[in-house]
């Protein structure tokens, strides 16, 4: 989670209408640090995301301020707007994408690139939030290491200033009735947040719709001071001081209390979005008052204010790249240098970068067309990032047949058919997956690691005449009685396997998985799965445990790394960023929990792992990975562990 900037700084906001309040560029200040420490150790202010929220109001606030001011006075220029838009916001983005993209160029594999090349063409035109919200699901890179993840809010702000200054022109004649229109569409927005949020909390956190209500707060309280303003000349909208004051230290306690007693479990955005929301609308209904002379319009705090946009651009890109440096935990002496570095790159570029573009007259047209000129430059590279899945020519020749991306193997699973998807039920699951119908048939049951193993026994299921089901969901266990509080179909697409169990009665019933489960979900789930299918009278029950999996972002990216470090190529088997030690730990506690429930249990790991290390790449010359990210099977990965464990499978070993 993360916020949206601001549009104006200091010189500009003297030049506006609502008149220039330091205590603005204050509380855009106690925003953006409380985001940047959540970024960098979440623990720490488990609600420091809801800065984006915050951000939101301060921006429908100054810019419908602007907008409706220039209106009235029939000074608007739609053209001049947008202009002023690009000189204000391209400057430093160009900036900070430019330098992200050429880091990315010499440290990141392809994969990782060619998600960062869809970012860079979806921040260039501000629709970063729509493709972060295509880019949702279970096989998808970790967020915290996408480098230009952050650009969504940007974009929402972005689609905000499209279409907000073209309704106030279409309500411009009913002046007096503008403020309740706003507050309308508010409503509408919010109560959409509501509904939308438990069903798909992705959408309600992406989508503009949904998060419009914020701005529009900004934008209704700016719309009842101009007309405040009109009827009786500038004047305090809380004119007794006493309560003034009150209001100001419940807004500002308000927002410190949603930084540190709000976080990632709170539904967001939604009902207790309203506290950071009001509680910034409030402080900028009020003023003069101790929170907003002493803490809010402090020198640090406006400074801060100021160069809180780029600080937003520049802190992200480093932290993301800190964690996909570092395997384990980023050391929080980093994360603190990280931070003091982007004050010092958010300043150097608001100082010789944004105000030499942004302020005068001059060139004014070439700047602009200068400026827009980079960006669509920009979002051409990131095309071209993304269609050539990662400019593959810029590793070197002997490292390009690694470079995996998944779907090499991923194709073979028969997703959305036989692996389901997050938001799909078990009513989905293909007839296909059932098999031909001929026996004998070995049912494989579990989540994603199923699915990539199903290439290899259909494989083998072809040479030596057995049928192979599939039944897998992606992050679902094969354990009955499961619920993964992120994953609403678990229940069902286990249930509907028992059922298929019943009706396709297999010889062969294969559980596999990754196993990072919890151990009682692991314990419980595998006593009613197991005395279920006995019931049935299922001949044959396996537990397969899990292979060799690897820390990082990636093996292809661990072979890419471990090359720049040595100049030589990831060994065969290899400790090099082996995750063995927690796997040779699950690995030792499934089998036990296989012989107490009295069913056959193989290790894959032991088919990967000895005292040497892990296998990283098998076939001839070691030419294919076992793995194509951290542990689900590539297709020669999928055959290797197929035929062994057949080998110990009566009926099935030839």
């Amino acid at each position: 989670m993360n916020f949206a900037q601001p549009n104006m700084s200091l010189e500009e906001a003297r030049a506006t209408p609502l008149g220039y309040r330091a205590d603005i560029d204050g509380l855009r200040a106690i925003a953006v640090l409380p985001v940047l420490f959540y970024h960098a150790f979440p623990a720490a202010v488990p609600g420091g995301f809801y800065g984006v929220d915050i951000f939101f109001v301060i921006s429908g606030y100054l810019i419908t301020g602007i907008i409706h001011k220039q209106m009235l006075s029939n000074r608007f220029s739609i053209a001049d707007f947008y202009a002023r838009r690009i000189r204000r916001i391209f400057p430093a983005l160009i900036t900070v994408v430019l330098v992200t993209f050429l880091i990315a160029w010499f440290f990141l594999p392809p994969r990782e690139l060619k998600s960062l090349g869809t970012n860079i063409a979806g921040g260039a035109v501000f629709i970063q939030n729509f493709v972060l919200l295509g880019q949702v699901g279970y096989f998808d890179l970790a967020a915290d290491k996408k480098p230009l993840l952050h650009l969504w809010s940007l974009a929402i702000e972005e689609q905000y200033y499209i279409v907000w200054p073209l309704l106030l022109m279409l309500i411009g004649s009913w002046r007096r009735r503008s403020l309740a229109i706003t507050v309308a569409l508010a409503a509408a927005s919010f109560v959409a947040c509501l509904i939308v949020q438990p069903r798909a909390p992705e959408y309600a956190f992406y989508l503009p719709v949904t998060r419009a209500w914020e701005l529009l707060v900004g934008s209704g309280l700016a719309l009842w001071v101009n007309g405040r303003s009109a009827e009786a000349g500038p004047r305090p909208l809380i004119d007794v001081p006493l309560v003034r004051e009150l209001v100001a230290l419940a807004a500002m306690l308000a927002i410190v209390f949603a930084f540190w007693r709000y976080g990632r479990l709170t539904p967001h955005p939604g009902v207790h979005t309203l506290l950071p929301v009001l509680g910034a609308a409030a402080l900028i209904a009020t003023s003069g008052t101790l929170v907003h002379r002493y803490v809010l319009s402090s020198t640090p705090a406006v400074f801060v204010g100021l160069i809180s946009y780029p600080l937003y651009l520049w802190h992200y890109p480093l932290m993301a790249y800190a964690r996909i440096q570092f395997i384990d935990a980023v050391p929080v002496w980093v994360m603190l240098a990280i931070i003091v570095a982007s004050m010092v790159l958010a300043w150097a570029t608001y100082r010789f970068i944004e105000r030499p573009i942004r302020f005068g007259r001059r060139l004014v047209p070439l700047k602009v067309g200068g400026l827009v000129g980079g960006m669509v430059a920009l979002g051409i590279v990131g095309v071209v990032a993304d269609r050539t899945n990662g400019l593959p020519s810029r590793i070197p020749a002997e490292l390009r047949g690694f470079m995996l991306d998944g779907s090499e193997t991923a194709r073979f699973w028969r997703a959305d058919k036989c692996l389901l998807k997050p938001d799909q039920s078990a009513s989905e699951f293909s007839p296909d997956c059932a098999g031909t119908g001929r026996h004998p048939l070995i049912l494989v049951w579990g989540d994603s690691y199923a699915a990539s193993l199903y290439p290899g026994l259909a494989h083998f299921g072809a040479e030596r005449g057995f049928e192979v089901a599939e039944y897998t969901a992606s992050a679902c266990p094969p354990l009955l009685g499961f619920v993964h509080p992120e994953r609403r179909f678990c229940k069902g697409a286990n249930d509907f396997v028992i059922q298929k169990v019943a009706e396709l009665k297999p010889d062969l019933v294969l559980f596999y998985s990754t196993w990072s489960y919890g151990p009682d979900d692991l314990r419980n789930g595998l006593d009613r799965t197991v005395a279920a299918l006995k019931e049935l009278n299922v001949p044959k029950i396996v537990l397969l445990g899990p292979p060799a999996t690897w820390l990082g972002e990636s093996l292809p990216a661990n072979v890419l790394d471990y090359y720049f470090r040595t100049h030589s190529l990831l060994p065969a088997r290899t400790k090099f960023r082996s995750n063995d030690n927690w796997t040779r730990a699950l690995d030792e506690f499934l089998e036990a929990q296989a012989q107490r429930v009295g069913i056959q249990y193989i290790s894959a790991r032991r088919m990967m792992c000895n005292d040497d290390g892990c296998l990283a790449r098998i076939g001839a010359d070691g030419s294919d990975l076992t793995a194509y990210d951290s542990g689900h099977l590539t297709y020669p990965g999928s055959l290797f562990i197929a035929r062994q464990a057949l080998e110990v499978l009566p009926g099935f070993d030839k």
